[in-house]
């Protein structure tokens, strides 16, 4: 059964992405706001100040109904006029970027505000019309309709910022600042806690605890951390989640270890813990956003694009945040404000990772000389850093992934050459215990 912790926690989960969560906060605002008003409007005080301050004020009835009747119109026909535009950047970008970054775009707090707004401007116009009467000039809340007033240049502000901030969410450029700006917020954050390399706890080995499967299907993208650690606290118990996040987990798959054997009762609770949907938000963890990256790059050197710039700068973008990804540890690790963690989650391998990234750009860039060389620099920026012999072998590897690739798709003798050119500036990199890299033939029968 599920908990009330859980419930709320996936709710939470799902409000605060959906479009209609800040408009809905907003409009509940100027409801009350609304109530306010009315509630002082006639007071003897307000009568009597307002009597002493004139501009402004609007002391007809019939005009203060056409003023709010007017602004009412005028800012539905902003707010329609802003809905669309919020539609055709959503087509655009799942037409010429990734589907996977409409759930970023519909969850922009900045649009979600500017909408909000607009609708609580509409509903504090409409409450406020209903309290005219008609013909009675002694009953005019000409407060009321002052607030409504500056609310409504208010609006025509926001309209402007609305249209600028709209053109700018549709340049791929904008879009890829913001992925690598939330990326590498997270991955800071990893390197501050306890999943940095150096600093990780020590944790044994887990291959021989019991092992808990998934009872239901979907992508694993979040976990209640909060309860997982109170239900461990409370039986004694250390678990390893043995999921990725952002993988498909089916029925009866392994999903987390247990230090010992607990009840049916306590896996069923920890097993409620764990949220699966669809949507890829780069602010829950810093794979969902460089995924995101990588697949703009694809797109980007698919035909219909062509477009060979988004690509490299996209492959230098990556390179910075799996250079943050070095010095982190193959384990995340919930921290325990007075004790070691006993939560644990297993991290992609720089090797998947890099499978995962880079391996699609080298896949649909293979024929673009520029888009390998950029891949090249990549790994040799990449071996300049700190890493492990492990590590290091990984970028090997791939780095001779993108080598054997070059060797099969490009037959020029300038662009064969200038491969060897970056293989050699990467073999100047590499130590003693490290194979170097063999240099592409450069004859006249190439393939």
């Amino acid at each position: 059964m599920a908990v009330p912790s859980n419930i709320l926690f996936r709710a939470y989960q799902r409000i605060i992405h959906s479009l209609a969560f800040y408009p809905t906060l907003i409009a509940i605002g100027f409801f009350l706001l609304c109530l306010l008003t009315m509630a002082v409007e006639y007071q003897p005080w307000m009568m009597s100040l307002k009597g002493n301050f004139d501009l402004g004020l609007v002391r007809n009835a019939d005009n203060a109904r056409l003023i709010l009747g007017t602004l009412v119109a005028g800012i539905l026909s902003l707010m329609v006029f802003s809905f669309s535009m919020v539609m055709v950047v959503l087509n655009n970008a799942a037409a010429s970027l990734s589907p996977r970054v409409i759930p970023g775009l519909v969850s922009s707090k900045g649009h979600q505000k500017t909408l909000g707004i607009y609708l609580g401007s509409i509903l504090y116009a409409l409450l406020l019309i209903t309290t005219i009467e008609q013909g009675n000039s002694d009953r005019v809340p000409s407060l009321g309709v002052l607030i409504t007033l500056v609310l409504g240049i208010t609006c025509l502000g926001l309209f402007v910022h609305f249209i600028r901030s709209i053109s700018q969410s549709i340049q791929v450029e904008h879009i890829l600042s913001n992925l690598y700006s939330a990326s590498l917020e997270k991955l800071d954050a990893c390197g501050d806690g306890p999943a940095s390399r150096d600093a990780a706890p020590p944790w044994p080995d887990d291959r021989e605890w019991v092992t808990v499967h998934a009872q239901r299907n979907g992508y694993f993208k979040e976990l209640n951390v909060k309860e997982v650690n109170t239900l461990l606290r409370r039986h004694q118990v250390r678990m390893t989640v043995l999921a990725h996040r952002g993988f498909f987990v089916s029925e009866g798959h392994p999903l987390f270890r247990l230090e010992r054997p607990q009840d049916d009762a306590v896996c069923q609770l920890l097993l409620d813990c764990f949220d699966f949907f669809i949507e890829e938000y780069a602010s829950s963890h810093y794979f969902f956003g460089c995924r995101q990256m990588s697949e703009i790059a694809v797109k980007a050197l698919s035909p219909g694009i062509n477009d060979p710039g988004t690509a490299i700068k996209t492959v230098d973008l990556l390179s910075v945040q799996l250079s943050r990804r070095l010095a982190l540890s193959e384990r995340d690790f919930a921290s325990l404000p007075d004790e070691p963690p006993r939560l644990c989650y297993q991290e992609l391998s720089l090797d998947q990772l890099l499978l995962q990234l880079l391996g699609p750009i080298r896949a649909y860039g293979a024929a673009d000389v520029s888009v390998l060389v950029s891949l090249l620099q990549a790994f040799k920026n990449l071996l300049h850093r700190p890493a492990s012999l492990q590590q290091r072998a990984d970028l090997l590897r791939h780095a001779r992934s993108v080598r054997d690739t070059a060797e099969r798709h490009l037959s020029e003798r300038r662009e064969r050459e200038e491969i060897n050119d970056f293989i050699a500036r990467i073999n100047r990199t590499l130590q003693g215990t490290d194979q170097p890299l063999m240099p592409l033939q450069v004859t006249s029968e190439a393939p």
